[in-house]
């Protein structure tokens, strides 16, 4: 479809006024850099148009009226002043209304607003009206809080290197959106098959670790993953977990990024958002089996009682073993993690049960003491959905029965892991003891044998070493039992 415009900045007149005499007002010069951009993505000038407001009034002109329903995307600078114009406002609806007569508001996944927060907002009475229809959008935030004072500095290409490298790196992502879409829309090419791969939640973080949650979006989505929330999130409680629950039954990972900070605690609730997210992605990772990351910043000093709770509740089992991965190295490594996780989840759903040619699942005798009956779960649901039919030991019943049903899985599977979590290490050696033996002799199937070595880790284990069966590490996350997997398909295709 074609416009005659297709970016239309929208902004209040105050925002332009520059403190310095004869320097050029924040928005000319966000409006030079993006109209540069933009062109070089497209490798073409985009038609910008912005009305100069000459006059230092925010007027709602005729001209005005006859540029929206000709423009593809709408740029609107939010500050206060923004809000508080009652002409700013009006252009605001005047596109998302004439948007119903053209190509709508948005684009597959893609409103066709965007919103860039030049100021940080209280919204006011004045301004309820924008309220419903700018919250769900995601913003291009352009300024700063620091951490420790709460005080929010504005990124301006007039201040120093710091301050500019930001503003071009968040200007770079607004360009690279806006050309996406833009694309997208004046194409009749069809969507890219990119836009199949699954969708990640990214968890919303609080303000010290927020840059970083930026790059790991920026890196998703240039890949071609969905990435959710789409917008921001509602900011009581009860809305919140609603629209956290509904965002996470679409997505196969959530990624939560902790830092020093706590976060914001929204009305009706003790706990922050940063918190909510957590529980509610461990609540439905042990119902749909999507996967978990959690980061938390190396040598992180928590800034309050809250957050080193928080953060101790993390590092134990009962926090983050479902479904799940610790991560305190560098973001670098979680972002290989997390490339791991969807490499894992995209291959596996491409990929077949693991079928013997006797025509029946591979079975795995995940064998685990009574101790560690809970913390195996994570590990059984991720084999299960590799196409392994799983069998975990009987607990319950006479000693006479437990052992002739465990003699029973070891002569009927095609591979068994000894899982080393809780129990004691005369446990492993007698357990690899009979793995050997069951091998050696021609009454079992057994193919393939591997040791799991989970927390808590102790020097005997950091040390535990065997050239009978693959030794994997649960700190080293699921990507670690790709090497089982592949015997596994061996061993199949040559039964």
């Amino acid at each position: 479809m074609l416009f005659k415009n297709e970016i239309f900045i929208s902004y209040a007149h105050l925002d332009n006024e520059s403190a310095f005499r004869g320097q050029n007002g924040w928005i000319s010069e966000f409006h030079r850099a993006l109209e540069v951009r933009v062109a070089q993505l497209l490798g073409r000038k985009p038609t910008v148009w912005r009305d100069p407001k000459l006059t230092g009034n925010d007027i709602f002109t005729d001209e005005i009226c006859d540029q929206l329903p000709q423009t593809a995307v709408l740029v609107s600078i939010l500050s206060p002043r923004y809000l508080k114009s009652e002409w700013c406002r009006r252009e605001f609806h005047s596109f998302w209304d004439n948007c119903a007569q053209t190509a709508g508001i948005s684009v597959g996944n893609k409103c066709r607003v965007f919103k860039v927060v030049k100021t940080p907002l209280r919204h006011t009475e004045d301004s309820a009206d924008l309220q419903p229809l700018l919250q769900p959008l995601l913003g291009y935030e352009f300024f700063k809080v620091d951490p420790q004072s709460g005080h929010f500095h504005e990124l301006d290409l007039a201040f120093g290197p710091e301050a500019k490298a930001d503003y071009w790196l968040r200007l770079d992502d607004l360009a690279q959106d806006i050309a996406q879409l833009l694309e997208r829309m004046l194409s009749d090419s069809p969507p890219s098959s990119l836009a199949s791969r699954p969708s990640v939640y990214l968890a919303e973080t609080a303000v010290d670790v927020r840059d970083l949650q930026l790059s790991v979006r920026r890196e998703l989505e240039r890949k071609g993953y969905g990435v959710l929330p789409g917008g921001n999130l509602p900011l009581t409680a009860v809305e919140l977990q609603q629209c956290v629950r509904e965002q996470l039954a679409h997505c196969v990972l959530s990624v939560h990024l902790v830092g020093a900070h706590y976060g914001i605690v929204p009305d009706g609730s003790a706990q922050s958002i940063v918190e909510i997210q957590n529980d509610l992605a461990a609540e439905c990772a042990q119902s749909s089996g999507a996967r978990r990351l959690v980061w938390v910043t190396p040598g992180v000093a928590p800034q309050d009682d809250r957050q080193s709770k928080f953060i101790a509740r993390l590092r134990s089992d009962a926090g983050w073993s479902k479904k799940a991965d610790l991560i305190e190295t560098s973001i670098e490594s979680l972002k290989t993690q997390i490339a791991e996780c969807l490499s894992s989840i995209e291959a596996a759903a491409k990929q077949p049960a693991l079928i013997v040619r006797t025509g029946r699942p591979t079975r795995v005798y995940l064998i685990c003491d009574e101790h560690d009956r809970d913390n195996i779960l994570p590990l059984r649901d991720f084999l299960f959905d590799q196409g392994l039919e799983v069998v975990l030991p009987l607990f319950d019943g006479d000693e006479a029965e437990v052992r002739i049903d465990h003699e029973d899985n070891l002569r009927s599977c095609d591979a068994a892991v000894v899982y080393h979590g809780l129990s004691h290490d005369l446990f492993l050696r007698r357990k690899v003891r009979e793995l050997r033996k069951i091998a050696a002799s021609a009454e079992g199937r057994l193919r393939t044998q591997a040791v799991c070595i989970a927390p808590p880790m102790t020097p005997e284990k950091k040390c535990f070493r065997t050239l009978e069966a693959l030794v994997v590490s649960e700190d080293e996350g699921f990507a670690s039992w790709r090497p089982l997997l592949a015997q596994l398909r061996a061993a199949g295709a040559s039964a």
